[in-house]
């Protein structure tokens, strides 16, 4: 308000004094001005903020494509291990299994073998004869039960093995989404949240340093106003001491 008062006195002063030489003064609108450099200098602001956001918003972009991409390809990794892994534990199941199964087969047969010598020295005749076709029928029933019993355990966990799996990979997938999503609404969080804080800052920065200037114009001002005035007031003073004094001595002169 001081530095508007100061310009009206300084104005009045200036047009009284053009007026009286019988001239007019145009005064550049300081205004008009003042709103032209903060016209470009916000525009400026603006195409840096906007090259700056595309740029922020770019390579983000980018690195968040590199880590879902990692994430999938872990994901994808971590059920091939585990599908490796559980077909391996369940062939060596089933292997141990005919192992120990083929084992006790021996070891039984083993045994009847060693103590057919002797058992059947005790006996004769159809005692003998009764006793093979026993082993053997018993051969035969306990070869059939062994390998419907292998057959049937072989099945039921080549079918577990299908469902389990089904299940894991039902869950990764679902799980993977899961994590998907949930990175994005962090990422869209993150970046709505720096828009907001850098948007403030900008226009805070912009507020002082229009403020600061106008403040430093103000100061600039004043002191010009206040110095033409002292100028003016000075040269009035001696002009009208001269024109005096020189009134004087003629008066002085009269004889």
């Amino acid at each position: 308000m001081k530095m508007i008062k100061s310009k009206v006195v300084a104005g009045v002063v200036v047009v009284g004094m053009v007026a009286s030489m019988g001239t007019v003064f145009a005064a550049t609108n300081a205004g008009t001005q003042l709103q032209g450099w903060y016209t470009t200098a916000t525009n400026v602001v603006k195409t840096t903020i906007s090259g700056d956001f595309a740029n922020y918003y770019a390579t983000s972009k980018t690195a968040h494509a590199d880590a879902v991409g990692n994430l999938k390809g872990q994901a994808q990794r971590d059920i091939r291990d585990a599908g490796n892994a559980e077909i391996k534990n369940v062939n060596k199941a089933i292997n141990d299994q005919v192992s120990e199964y083929t084992t006790q087969i021996n070891t039984v047969q083993d045994a009847i073998t060693g103590s057919m010598p002797a058992e059947y020295d005790a006996f004769v005749g159809t005692t003998n004869a009764s006793a093979n076709a026993a082993i053997d029928t018993i051969g035969v029933s306990n070869k059939k039960e062994l390998n419907a019993a292998i057959k049937n355990h072989k099945n039921t966990y080549l079918n577990r093995q299908d469902e389990e799996a089904a299940k894991t990979k039902s869950a990764a997938v679902d799980a993977l989404n899961a994590e998907i999503a949930a990175t994005k609404s962090d990422l869209n969080a993150l970046l709505a949240g720096e828009s907001t804080t850098a948007t403030t800052e900008i226009q805070t920065n912009l507020n002082n340093k229009i403020a600061a200037l106008q403040a430093e114009l103000v100061i600039l001002t004043d002191a010009g106003v206040a110095e033409a005035e002292a100028a003016i007031a000075a040269k009035g003073l001696t002009l009208k001491t001269d024109a005096l004094n020189e009134l004087d001595a003629i008066v002085q002169a009269i004889q």
